[in-house]
């Protein structure tokens, strides 16, 4: 039902005219025209509208002058079919409910996990809703990859970071970062406040995925490519491996390092970088997703792109990374190391 037509919106014209109405006890149409400066076609009109609202009426058939009702009789006419309209709505709204529960019932039956195991959020609004409820309903632990830094997700920062009273204070937080990131001005700032509220903050090598885990019961996996869009999971074979992952990188992680503010990021490339570097170009990634992924700026991570190419005599990624697997071949490392267990 349009409320619309229940309760007409007043506009500058009908408030107008019902001041008039007020303050002179009733006037003719051609009274209330000469004193607002109005035509007598547009006071017809304006007059009838506040007939329609309830908000006046004439005191003779042929509506020749006119009085304004007070508000308070006007709110018992309209109080009956809005409140027909509100039970209407609610009845809508307990139905639309019942259909969703229903549906929700329909993908967990088939998971047998009891809750819908994945679920697609898209906005940063919306993902910003969903993490609040994750933390708020987060009772023990946080587990965060990569949420600090050059393009990543607002709302997860701020989760990690605190910027808020979502989560509990008693939560242990354990933050999971690239090497590089610790050269980033905004990355620092963020760690001292993650260390100040008793938080732990760690690098690694490891090219892993931005994410988030609650009590170990649902996490939030974030797109590389696109920040307003998450991915909530909640089966429990899945979150049970990204917990894996994130606590395996961390085992053989290093301590953040607090560097000073005036420390910039490193012109030459250790060989574990340029590993990580390669790994991610071969595999498909485009240079903003490598740079996100090092915790670097894009031209930065481009420059290191063509610092290696250079030293290898690459003209490809698909070459660039079996230069880099011959190389550590001879050197005798093994290939089915992952890069996870490798650290400065």
């Amino acid at each position: 039902m349009d409320v619309d037509r229940i309760v007409p919106r007043m506009g500058d014209e009908e408030l107008a005219a019902y001041r008039f109405l007020i303050t002179s006890g009733g006037a003719r149409p051609e009274r209330v025209a000469s004193s607002l400066g109005w035509g007598a076609g547009q006071t017809e009109r304006v007059l009838s509208r506040l007939s329609r609202m309830k908000l006046a009426r004439s005191r003779e058939k042929d509506r020749s002058d006119w009085t304004a009702v007070h508000p308070d009789m006007v709110k018992l006419q309209y109080a009956k079919p809005l409140s027909g309209v509100i039970d209407a709505w609610q009845a809508q709204l307990e139905g639309l409910r019942a259909q969703l529960d229903t549906l929700s019932g329909l993908c967990s039956e088939e998971e047998g996990e009891g809750v819908t195991p994945v679920v697609t959020i898209e906005g940063a609004p919306d993902i910003r809703d969903a993490l609040a409820v994750a933390a708020g309903r987060c009772a023990e632990e946080l587990l965060a990859v990569q949420p600090l830094g050059r393009g990543t997700v607002a709302p997860a920062r701020d989760v990690v970071c605190r910027d808020g009273e979502a989560m509990a204070s008693t939560v242990s937080v354990r933050v999971l970062l690239p090497h590089l990131s610790r050269y980033d001005a905004e990355v620092r700032d963020c760690t001292e406040r993650i260390f100040a509220s008793g938080g732990e903050v760690r690098t690694t090598a490891a090219s892993l995925p931005p994410l988030l885990v609650f009590d170990r019961s649902v996490a939030f996996l974030f797109d590389d490519g696109d920040t307003d869009r998450a991915h909530m999971i909640q089966h429990k074979a899945l979150v049970g491996f990204m917990v894996h992952m994130v606590m395996s990188a961390w085992a053989s992680s290093a301590a953040f390092e607090r560097t000073g503010g005036n420390n910039r990021i490193p012109e030459c490339l250790t060989q574990e970088t340029k590993t990580a570097i390669v790994r991610l170009l071969a595999a498909g990634y485009k240079d903003e997703v490598v740079a996100r992924r090092l915790g670097i700026g894009v031209r930065t991570c481009r420059k290191y792109i063509a610092e290696l190419f250079g030293e290898l005599g690459a003209e490809s990624r698909f070459q660039a990374g079996w230069m880099v697997r011959d190389q550590m071949l001879l050197a005798g490392s093994d290939e089915a190391e992952p890069i996870t267990a490798r650290v400065n």
